[in-house]
């Protein structure tokens, strides 16, 4: 009967494909070759990685929790002794006082009297994992091949080859090379590599760009004011001598309407003068001082009007009055000169890009771009670079750019003033190896610093 168990718990760690299914049955199924209460494996993954790996009656166990930390300890203690055991009865009858104290204190919290330990030896004659079985009962001091302790012991060289096979199996280096050359693909791959490596390509940088126009001007404020109101929505056509903004200032239309009751005054005061010359030669000279108050009030006047006029800002030219949000723009205080807006002609378009300092490649006047528009990824805009600053400025996006301007080189149904995207500058030519390596050795090199 023991002999079909043996069988029996053969074939299913025959059937094992993971680990974890392998030590589950090591802790629960060798109960059918001989009696034990508890069961536990403990497993040995490299230095300082010993640990619990099942127990029997658990389907999982905390490799964190006391009794998995003692046993590993306990394992690491018993690993030279059970490396030392004879082939022929590998076998190791554990007792508290073949322990330190510092272990065998905690013995009688975990274990019972009688414990068996059995080494999993693969077939480098190293135990890889420990088989702890403990009973009340005392395990056979000798090994007759007809007590069914024996088969335990059968039972553990068939548990650590599959334990090995499972876990602890390696190839060597020139096995595995060996291995991998024998299939033509590898063998094709490393002849055709270097060729690959050597394909002339173009040194190329993917920066973000807008469309822009390449004939614009500036809208100033002709005057200190406040902004009134925006006419006009944004990015919308205008006709030149169209009114685009209005400034509120309501102290330059109290000083005109002063102005023009001065004026009122000083013609009546004039014809008053007028009609005493008539009567009076002494009123002459009045009539003169008369005269002249009355050209100061008219000149105040004009110089009021057309100061008046300014309050409305017009397009000097036909395009596009491109400018932000016109919330942002109600009620603020501008001075003389400052930037309201931008005209723009819609019919000479270009594209404005940014390319971050480590990504400046060769960017000669002249070479090839090609903007992918966010709105429209599948209808590429060719363009051509005519301009690349000389010094890092900030770009939107917050990093140290170079400036970038080129021209559309035809006429696009879909690119307006505004539009954002990514554009595509090539550089020189080069092979495909430096432009896979580039960003690596790059980096490299600020990091040694050679």
């Amino acid at each position: 009967m023991s002999n079909m168990a043996f069988h029996a718990l053969g074939a299913k760690v025959r059937a094992a494909r993971r680990a974890a299914d392998l030590a589950f049955i090591i802790c629960n199924e060798t109960q059918a070759l001989a009696p034990y209460r508890q069961a536990a494996l403990v497993g040995y993954f490299g230095a300082r990685r010993t640990r619990l790996v099942a127990h029997s009656g658990l389907a999982d166990v905390e490799a964190d929790s006391p009794y998995a930390l003692w046993l590993a300890e306990l394992a690491e203690h018993l690993r030279p002794q059970l490396d030392a055991l004879p082939p022929a009865a590998r076998v190791l009858a554990l007792s508290p006082a073949m322990l330190p104290p510092a272990l065998a204190a905690s013995w009688a919290d975990w274990l019972p009297d009688h414990v068996w330990v059995l080494p999993l030896a693969g077939p480098d004659d190293h135990a890889h994992a420990l088989l702890l079985l403990a009973r009340e009962t005392p395990w056979p001091s000798d090994f007759d091949s007809q007590a069914p302790e024996y088969l335990l012991l059968q039972a553990a060289g068939m548990y650590g080859h599959a334990w090995w096979a499972l876990t602890a199996r390696r190839r060597s280096i020139g096995t595995l090379w060996r291995s991998l050359w024998a299939r033509k693909a590898l063998r094709w791959s490393l002849v055709l590599l270097p060729l690959v490596l050597l394909i002339p390509v173009r040194e190329y940088a993917l920066v973000q760009a807008e469309v822009i126009s390449l004939r614009s001007q500036v809208i100033a404020s002709p005057r200190d004011g406040v902004i009134k109101r925006m006419v006009v929505p944004p990015n919308t056509p205008v006709e030149a001598g169209q009114i685009i903004a209005e400034l509120d200032d309501t102290t330059l239309f109290n000083r005109l309407a002063v102005a023009q009751a001065a004026l009122s005054s000083a013609r009546l005061e004039l014809h008053q003068a007028s009609q005493r010359a008539i009567e009076s030669q002494s009123a002459k000279a009045e009539l003169n001082l008369a005269d002249g108050k009355l050209r100061e009030r008219e000149v105040d006047v004009d110089a009021l009007q057309r100061e008046v006029a300014q309050l409305s800002i017009k397009a000097p030219a036909k395009g596009v009055f491109v400018y932000s949000d016109p919330d942002d723009w109600a009620g603020r205080p501008v001075q003389t000169g400052e930037r309201v807006g931008l005209l723009a002609d819609p019919a000479s378009l270009g594209v404005q890009a940014w390319a971050p300092v480590n990504e400046a490649v060769n960017l000669a006047i002249g070479a090839p771009m090609t903007l992918f528009m966010r709105v429209a990824p599948l209808d590429p805009v060719a363009a051509q670079l005519d301009y690349a600053g000389y010094q890092a400025v900030e770009a939107p996006n917050g990093v140290a750019s170079y400036q970038l301007r080129g021209h559309l080189e035809a006429a696009s149904t879909v690119a307006r003033i505004g539009l954002r995207g990514t554009a595509r500058i090539s550089g020189d030519w080069t092979v495909l190896g430096y432009l896979m390596f580039r960003r690596p050795f790059s980096a490299a090199r600020e990091w040694c610093g050679c």
